[in-house]
Protein backbone atom coordinates (compact mmCIF):
# COMPACT_ATOMS: atom_id res chain seq x y z
CA UNK A 1 0.00 0.00 0.00
CA UNK A 2 1.43 3.32 -1.00
CA UNK A 3 1.98 5.84 1.73
CA UNK A 4 -0.21 8.91 1.44
CA UNK A 5 1.63 11.75 -0.20
CA UNK A 6 1.74 14.84 1.97
CA UNK A 7 1.92 18.13 0.14
CA UNK A 8 2.07 21.62 1.55
CA UNK A 9 -1.29 23.39 1.61
CA UNK A 10 -1.87 25.38 -1.53
CA UNK A 11 -2.78 29.04 -1.77
CA UNK A 12 -6.40 27.99 -2.26
CA UNK A 13 -6.62 26.99 1.43
CA UNK A 14 -5.42 30.44 2.40
CA UNK A 15 -7.97 31.99 0.02
CA UNK A 16 -10.76 30.04 1.73
CA UNK A 17 -9.94 31.37 5.18
CA UNK A 18 -9.31 34.87 3.86
CA UNK A 19 -12.68 35.07 2.10
CA UNK A 20 -14.51 33.60 5.10
CA UNK A 21 -12.83 36.03 7.48
CA UNK A 22 -13.50 38.93 5.12
CA UNK A 23 -17.17 38.01 4.92
CA UNK A 24 -17.51 37.86 8.69
CA UNK A 25 -15.72 41.19 9.13
CA UNK A 26 -17.96 42.89 6.56
CA UNK A 27 -21.08 41.42 8.15
CA UNK A 28 -20.16 42.55 11.67
CA UNK A 29 -18.87 45.94 10.50
CA UNK A 30 -22.01 46.54 8.51
CA UNK A 31 -24.22 45.87 11.52
CA UNK A 32 -22.13 47.98 13.87
CA UNK A 33 -22.12 50.94 11.49
CA UNK A 34 -25.90 50.79 11.22
CA UNK A 35 -26.17 50.82 15.02
CA UNK A 36 -23.64 53.60 15.50
CA UNK A 37 -24.92 55.83 12.70
CA UNK A 38 -28.60 54.91 13.14
CA UNK A 39 -29.06 54.96 9.39
CA UNK A 40 -30.65 52.67 6.88
CA UNK A 41 -27.66 53.01 4.59
CA UNK A 42 -25.29 50.18 5.43
CA UNK A 43 -21.54 49.93 4.92
CA UNK A 44 -21.91 47.21 2.31
CA UNK A 45 -24.52 49.22 0.46
CA UNK A 46 -22.08 52.11 0.24
CA UNK A 47 -19.06 49.89 -0.55
CA UNK A 48 -20.46 47.47 -3.14
CA UNK A 49 -23.92 48.84 -3.90
CA UNK A 50 -25.92 46.03 -2.24
CA UNK A 51 -28.77 46.97 0.09
CA UNK A 52 -28.27 45.01 3.32
CA UNK A 53 -30.25 47.16 5.62
CA UNK A 54 -31.51 44.34 7.83
CA UNK A 55 -30.17 41.18 9.44
CA UNK A 56 -31.43 38.67 6.88
CA UNK A 57 -29.91 40.46 3.94
CA UNK A 58 -26.58 40.69 5.76
CA UNK A 59 -26.83 37.00 6.59
CA UNK A 60 -27.49 36.20 2.92
CA UNK A 61 -24.31 38.05 1.91
CA UNK A 62 -22.33 36.19 4.56
CA UNK A 63 -23.71 32.85 3.32
CA UNK A 64 -22.60 33.76 -0.20
CA UNK A 65 -19.05 34.35 1.06
CA UNK A 66 -19.06 31.03 2.94
CA UNK A 67 -20.43 29.02 0.01
CA UNK A 68 -18.02 30.59 -2.45
CA UNK A 69 -15.02 29.98 -0.18
CA UNK A 70 -16.16 26.40 0.55
CA UNK A 71 -16.42 25.69 -3.16
CA UNK A 72 -12.82 26.83 -3.68
CA UNK A 73 -11.61 24.64 -0.82
CA UNK A 74 -13.59 21.61 -2.03
CA UNK A 75 -12.27 21.98 -5.58
CA UNK A 76 -8.71 22.23 -4.32
CA UNK A 77 -9.17 19.19 -2.09
CA UNK A 78 -10.44 17.09 -5.01
CA UNK A 79 -7.50 18.25 -7.12
CA UNK A 80 -5.02 17.15 -4.43
CA UNK A 81 -6.75 13.78 -4.10
CA UNK A 82 -6.59 13.26 -7.87
CA UNK A 83 -2.89 14.13 -7.91
CA UNK A 84 -2.22 11.69 -5.06
CA UNK A 85 -4.14 8.90 -6.80
CA UNK A 86 -2.23 9.56 -10.02
CA UNK A 87 1.09 9.43 -8.18
CA UNK A 88 0.11 6.14 -6.54
CA UNK A 89 -0.88 4.72 -9.93
CA UNK A 90 2.48 5.74 -11.42
CA UNK A 91 4.36 4.13 -8.52
CA UNK A 92 2.36 0.91 -8.88
CA UNK A 93 3.06 0.90 -12.60
CA UNK A 94 6.79 1.32 -11.98
CA UNK A 95 6.75 -1.66 -9.61
CA UNK A 96 4.91 -3.78 -12.17
CA UNK A 97 7.42 -2.83 -14.86
CA UNK A 98 10.29 -3.67 -12.51
CA UNK A 99 8.82 -7.11 -11.86
CA UNK A 100 8.37 -7.76 -15.58
CA UNK A 101 11.95 -6.73 -16.25
CA UNK A 102 13.32 -9.04 -13.57
CA UNK A 103 11.50 -11.98 -15.14
CA UNK A 104 12.95 -11.14 -18.57
CA UNK A 105 16.46 -10.73 -17.15
CA UNK A 106 16.24 -14.09 -15.38
CA UNK A 107 15.16 -15.77 -18.62
CA UNK A 108 18.10 -14.29 -20.52
CA UNK A 109 20.58 -15.07 -17.74
CA UNK A 110 19.69 -18.74 -17.96
CA UNK A 111 20.81 -18.77 -21.61
CA UNK A 112 23.68 -16.28 -21.76
CA UNK A 113 25.47 -15.20 -18.56
CA UNK A 114 27.77 -12.92 -20.57
CA UNK A 115 24.84 -10.85 -21.81
CA UNK A 116 23.31 -10.53 -18.35
CA UNK A 117 26.49 -9.15 -16.79
CA UNK A 118 26.92 -6.87 -19.76
CA UNK A 119 23.42 -5.45 -19.41
CA UNK A 120 23.69 -4.59 -15.71
CA UNK A 121 27.14 -3.00 -16.09
CA UNK A 122 26.03 -1.03 -19.14
CA UNK A 123 22.97 0.18 -17.24
CA UNK A 124 25.13 1.37 -14.33
CA UNK A 125 27.48 3.26 -16.64
CA UNK A 126 24.60 4.76 -18.65
CA UNK A 127 23.03 6.08 -15.45
CA UNK A 128 26.36 7.54 -14.33
CA UNK A 129 26.70 9.32 -17.69
CA UNK A 130 23.13 10.64 -17.39
CA UNK A 131 23.85 11.95 -13.90
CA UNK A 132 27.05 13.60 -15.14
CA UNK A 133 24.94 15.33 -17.79
CA UNK A 134 22.52 16.59 -15.15
CA UNK A 135 19.43 14.70 -16.35
CA UNK A 136 16.49 14.42 -13.96
CA UNK A 137 16.05 11.35 -11.78
CA UNK A 138 12.96 10.06 -13.57
CA UNK A 139 14.78 9.98 -16.92
CA UNK A 140 17.77 8.31 -15.26
CA UNK A 141 15.49 5.64 -13.81
CA UNK A 142 14.09 5.00 -17.29
CA UNK A 143 17.63 4.60 -18.62
CA UNK A 144 18.38 2.10 -15.85
CA UNK A 145 15.29 0.06 -16.62
CA UNK A 146 16.03 0.00 -20.36
CA UNK A 147 19.73 -0.65 -19.78
CA UNK A 148 19.26 -3.87 -17.80
CA UNK A 149 17.15 -5.37 -20.63
CA UNK A 150 18.58 -3.68 -23.73
CA UNK A 151 19.74 -7.04 -25.13
CA UNK A 152 16.56 -8.91 -24.21
CA UNK A 153 15.95 -9.60 -27.92
CA UNK A 154 18.82 -12.09 -27.79
CA UNK A 155 16.36 -14.54 -26.26
CA UNK A 156 15.37 -15.32 -29.85
CA UNK A 157 18.96 -16.14 -30.89
CA UNK A 158 20.24 -19.72 -30.54
CA UNK A 159 22.46 -20.10 -27.47
CA UNK A 160 25.22 -21.72 -29.53
CA UNK A 161 25.57 -18.47 -31.51
CA UNK A 162 25.58 -16.29 -28.37
CA UNK A 163 28.35 -18.35 -26.79
CA UNK A 164 30.27 -19.25 -29.94
CA UNK A 165 34.02 -19.03 -29.15
CA UNK A 166 35.05 -18.17 -32.72
CA UNK A 167 34.26 -15.37 -35.16
CA UNK A 168 30.64 -15.18 -36.27
CA UNK A 169 29.69 -15.81 -39.89
CA UNK A 170 27.83 -13.09 -41.81
CA UNK A 171 24.56 -14.98 -41.37
CA UNK A 172 25.13 -15.41 -37.64
CA UNK A 173 25.97 -11.73 -37.25
CA UNK A 174 22.81 -10.81 -39.18
CA UNK A 175 20.82 -12.82 -36.62
CA UNK A 176 22.59 -11.02 -33.78
CA UNK A 177 21.71 -7.64 -35.31
CA UNK A 178 18.02 -8.53 -35.19
CA UNK A 179 18.01 -8.49 -31.39
CA UNK A 180 17.18 -4.75 -31.25
CA UNK A 181 14.06 -5.23 -33.35
CA UNK A 182 13.08 -8.37 -31.47
CA UNK A 183 13.54 -6.60 -28.14
CA UNK A 184 11.23 -3.85 -29.33
CA UNK A 185 8.57 -6.37 -30.32
CA UNK A 186 8.83 -8.02 -26.89
CA UNK A 187 8.50 -4.72 -25.00
CA UNK A 188 6.21 -2.58 -27.13
CA UNK A 189 3.04 -3.68 -25.28
CA UNK A 190 4.54 -3.42 -21.79
CA UNK A 191 2.85 -0.55 -19.93
CA UNK A 192 5.61 1.72 -18.67
CA UNK A 193 6.19 5.36 -17.63
CA UNK A 194 9.25 5.31 -19.92
CA UNK A 195 9.72 4.54 -23.65
CA UNK A 196 11.54 1.27 -22.87
CA UNK A 197 10.72 -0.44 -26.18
CA UNK A 198 11.99 2.50 -28.25
CA UNK A 199 15.17 2.89 -26.16
CA UNK A 200 15.95 -0.79 -26.71
CA UNK A 201 15.06 -0.54 -30.41
CA UNK A 202 17.50 2.34 -30.98
CA UNK A 203 20.51 1.49 -28.83
CA UNK A 204 22.58 0.38 -31.84
CA UNK A 205 21.72 3.42 -33.95
CA UNK A 206 24.46 5.99 -34.60
CA UNK A 207 24.07 9.75 -35.10
CA UNK A 208 25.58 9.64 -38.62
CA UNK A 209 23.10 6.98 -39.77
CA UNK A 210 25.53 4.04 -39.85
CA UNK A 211 23.82 2.14 -37.04
CA UNK A 212 21.09 -0.49 -37.18
CA UNK A 213 18.37 -1.62 -37.61
CA UNK A 214 16.79 1.56 -39.10
CA UNK A 215 19.82 3.80 -39.86
CA UNK A 216 18.41 6.66 -37.78
CA UNK A 217 20.37 9.92 -37.56
CA UNK A 218 20.95 12.68 -34.99
CA UNK A 219 17.82 13.75 -33.13
CA UNK A 220 15.85 10.89 -34.65
CA UNK A 221 17.51 8.80 -31.94
CA UNK A 222 16.29 9.14 -28.36
CA UNK A 223 18.82 10.70 -25.99
CA UNK A 224 18.40 7.70 -23.68
CA UNK A 225 19.38 5.39 -26.54
CA UNK A 226 22.39 7.54 -27.42
CA UNK A 227 23.59 7.40 -23.80
CA UNK A 228 23.05 3.65 -23.68
CA UNK A 229 24.94 3.27 -26.98
CA UNK A 230 28.09 4.81 -25.48
CA UNK A 231 27.83 2.73 -22.30
CA UNK A 232 27.19 -0.41 -24.38
CA UNK A 233 30.35 0.04 -26.44
CA UNK A 234 32.52 0.83 -23.41
CA UNK A 235 31.37 -2.23 -21.49
CA UNK A 236 31.54 -4.59 -24.48
CA UNK A 237 35.10 -3.59 -25.39
CA UNK A 238 36.35 -3.64 -21.80
CA UNK A 239 34.93 -7.09 -20.98
CA UNK A 240 35.83 -10.63 -21.93
CA UNK A 241 33.75 -12.36 -24.57
CA UNK A 242 33.64 -16.03 -25.62
CA UNK A 243 35.35 -15.13 -28.90
CA UNK A 244 38.02 -12.70 -27.57
CA UNK A 245 39.70 -11.39 -24.41
CA UNK A 246 39.02 -7.92 -23.00
CA UNK A 247 40.40 -5.07 -25.09
CA UNK A 248 40.79 -2.91 -21.97
CA UNK A 249 39.07 0.23 -20.73
CA UNK A 250 41.63 2.59 -22.29
CA UNK A 251 41.03 1.14 -25.76
CA UNK A 252 37.31 1.57 -25.21
CA UNK A 253 37.72 5.20 -24.15
CA UNK A 254 39.90 5.92 -27.19
CA UNK A 255 37.18 4.47 -29.40
CA UNK A 256 34.62 6.84 -27.88
CA UNK A 257 36.99 9.82 -28.12
CA UNK A 258 37.86 9.08 -31.74
CA UNK A 259 34.21 8.86 -32.76
CA UNK A 260 32.62 11.61 -30.67
CA UNK A 261 30.64 13.96 -32.83
CA UNK A 262 30.76 11.37 -35.63
CA UNK A 263 28.86 8.30 -34.49
CA UNK A 264 28.42 9.25 -30.82
CA UNK A 265 26.86 12.45 -29.50
CA UNK A 266 29.69 14.78 -28.42
CA UNK A 267 28.08 15.89 -25.15
CA UNK A 268 27.41 12.29 -24.12
CA UNK A 269 30.90 11.16 -25.11
CA UNK A 270 32.53 14.01 -23.16
CA UNK A 271 30.48 13.18 -20.06
CA UNK A 272 31.60 9.55 -20.31
CA UNK A 273 35.27 10.48 -20.75
CA UNK A 274 35.11 12.84 -17.73
CA UNK A 275 33.72 10.07 -15.58
CA UNK A 276 36.65 7.76 -16.26
CA UNK A 277 39.54 10.20 -16.71
CA UNK A 278 38.69 12.91 -14.18
CA UNK A 279 36.36 11.32 -11.66
CA UNK A 280 37.80 7.84 -11.41
CA UNK A 281 34.72 5.89 -12.46
CA UNK A 282 35.26 2.14 -12.76
CA UNK A 283 33.03 -0.47 -14.29
CA UNK A 284 31.29 -2.61 -11.62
Amino acid sequence: MQEKIHKPKSTFDSIFWFILALGIVFWIADGLLMIVTSTDSSFLQTFIGINTGDFWKRLLVLCFFVIFASHIQYTNKKQRETEEQLQQTVESLKKAVGTTIQVLVSALESRDPYTTGHQSRSADLACAIAEEMGLDQDKIEGIRMAGIIHDIGKLSIPAEILTKPTKLTNIEFSLIKEHSRTGYEMLKNVESPWPLADIVYQHHERINGTGYPRNLKGNEILMESQILAVADVIEAMASHRPYRPSLGIEAALKEIEKNKGIIFDETIADACLRLFREKGYKLP
